[in-house]
């Protein structure tokens, strides 16, 4: 089959064209070591985007689980409660340790963790195939093609990911990148969208499901403080000046019932999936 553009190719240059890319490549453990804490705080509520996604996923009580890029375990907690196994592979040891105490305190024995850049993982070596594979915004890779190409691999019957449709933040959150980092910076910082990835797997000759949705992002705090220190800490360590950080939370948190903040964000999403052919 003829091809036009070369999806790989074009994600790449993208990708080295963000210094905080670079950085992340290098040592994608040392950078979110350090966000780990931030990393559980904000995604401590986002229960209705979880939902959303664990919804798409068809998952039988005897599957293992691959959860690539698990962080700290917002889909590989609850995945465990229904299947025999989940693997949680992730490069940084911080946000496994969350997510060892978060299984340990849902009485949850049935999982493992792995230690690990996904670039560096050989299957079959450092892991074996499972039932299922799930990537879920974790596709942050400089060669894109090599990354899907191993979750086909490392998958025995489904994969499944999670990425943005559209611009990778609301248009709020985007001003507010805007506000700190500058124009070009900001627009350097998100990544190309889910069209990508389904075009790279096209030219691989794998045709995927697609699903468009709006996914709910909850974070809930107890004080306008709280969620400028939480921001600062996940985006922008060190930052002095956080007046236009407050401004942002000041004009878009609302408060509930019980007087805590709340910030909803709602993000255009794929779900991107396909099964394997069983012969």
């Amino acid at each position: 089959m003829h091809r036009i553009i070369d999806w790989n190719e074009l994600w790449k240059a993208v990708h080295v064209s963000s210094p905080g890319k670079a950085e992340k490549d290098r040592d994608p453990a040392a950078v979110w070591d350090k966000r780990a804490a931030a990393y559980k705080r904000v995604t401590r509520d986002e229960k209705k985007a979880t939902e959303q996604e664990l919804a798409v996923l068809d998952l039988a009580a005897g599957d293992t689980v691959l959860d690539m890029g698990a962080g700290t375990g917002r889909l590989a907690v609850p995945i465990a409660h229904t299947v025999a196994h989940v693997t949680a592979l992730d490069p940084s040891g911080g946000m496994l340790s969350v997510l060892e105490e978060r299984m340990a305190a849902e009485g949850r024995s049935n999982f493992s963790c792995v230690r690990m850049r996904w670039e560096d993982t050989v299957i079959g070596r450092d892991i074996e195939p499972h039932d299922v594979v799930i990537a879920a915004f974790s596709l942050g890779f400089y060669d894109l093609a090599a990354a899907l190409e191993k979750l086909d691999a490392a998958a025995l019957r489904a994969v499944y990911l999670f990425w943005h449709a559209g611009e990778w933040r609301s248009p709020d959150e985007m001003a507010l990148y805007k506000a700190v980092f500058g124009e070009a910076a900001a627009m350097r910082k998100g990544y190309p969208d889910y069209i990508y990835p389904v075009n790279i797997l096209h030219d691989a000759g794998i045709y995927p499901n697609v699903r468009i949705y709006h996914a709910a992002w909850d974070a809930v705090y107890d004080s306008v403080d709280e969620a400028v220190e939480t921001w600062v800490a996940m985006h922008s360590p060190g930052l002095e000046d956080v007046s236009s950080v407050r401004e942002y939370f000041i004009r878009t948190l609302r408060r509930s019932e019980s007087g805590q903040y709340v910030e909803t964000a709602v993000r255009p999403t794929a779900a991107v999936w396909w099964t394997k052919e069983r012969i």
